[in-house]
C-alpha cells in the first residue's frame, strides 16, 4: 500500500517544479499507467516518485528533436517514450559501473580478487550486479531507488562516480534547478551509506 506521506512529498516536488517553470507538466500518470509501466519494466516506483509523476509528467520544453537528431529529453517519458530508450536508461547505472570495471575499477571487498582478463572482470561484475536494487531515472543522470519509501536520496550517476544530489525529491528540485545550496536550508544532505544497499555504499 502506498504511503500517503510519500505521495504528498512527491506532489510537493512536482508543484515546486511547476513554480520554477523549468519544464512543462503534462497530465499525471494514472493508476493503470503505473501498473502497465511497472509490469513492462520490472520496477516499482517509490511512493514519493509515484506522487511526483501522478501530479504531472515532466516534459522537456525543447520539444521533439529535428529529423535526424537524437532524442534529448532529459525527462523519462513513461507514457509515450521509446521502450528501448527507457530500458537503456534503466540499465545505465549498472552499465556505467561495468564500463568503469572494464577500465580498472573494482570492489575487492565485495567481489574478491579481480580477474586479470578485463572481459572476465566485466562478466564477474555483471553477475554480482544482477541482484543489486534497481534505480529509476528521474531526470538526465539523476536516479531514485525502486521500492524505497519517501526520503530516499536522489543519486547522480556517472559510472562509478556516484553522489547524493538531494535527500528526497523536494530537496533535489531545489538543488537541481535553483542551486546546490538552495536545498541545504531544509536540512543536511544524506550521509554516505544512507539509502538502498550497495548503491549508497558507493557514494563519495
Amino acid at each position: 500500500m502506498a504511503d500517503d506521506e510519500g505521495i504528498r512529498a512527491g506532489a510537493r516536488a512536482a508543484r515546486r517544479l511547476a513554480e520554477l517553470g523549468v519544464c512543462e507538466l503534462g497530465p499525471g500518470l494514472s493508476a493503470a499507467e503505473f501498473d502497465r509501466i511497472e509490469a513492462a519494466y520490472g520496477i516499482v516506483f517509490a511512493d514519493d516518485h509515484r506522487g511526483f509523476l501522478a501530479a504531472g509528467l515532466p516534459v522537456d520544453r525543447a520539444g521533439r528533436p529535428e529529423e535526424g537528431e537524437s532524442p534529448r529529453n532529459p525527462w523519462p517519458d513513461w507514457r509515450d517514450g521509446d521502450p528501448a530508450l527507457l530500458r537503456e536508461r534503466l540499465e545505465r547505472p549498472v552499465e556505467g559501473l561495468l564500463f568503469s570495471v572494464e577500465h580498472g575499477w573494482w570492489l575487492p571487498g565485495r567481489w574478491g580478487a579481480r580477474p586479470a582478463d578485463p572481459a572476465e572482470a566485466v562478466a564477474a561484475a555483471r553477475a554480482a550486479l544482477a541482484s543489486v536494487p534497481k534505480l529509476i531515472p528521474v531526470y538526465a543522470h539523476r536516479y531514485l531507488p525502486s521500492k524505497e519509501p519517501c526520503g530516499s536520496p536522489v543519486f547522480s550517476m556517472q559510472g562509478a562516480d556516484i553522489i547524493h544530489y538531494g535527500r528526497d525529491l523536494v530537496d533535489w528540485v531545489e538543488r537541481e534547478f535553483v542551486g546546490w545550496e538552495a536545498g541545504a536550508a531544509e536540512g543536511p544532505s544524506p550521509a554516505a551509506g544512507s539509502g538502498p544497499p550497495f548503491w549508497s555504499d558507493l557514494v563519495f
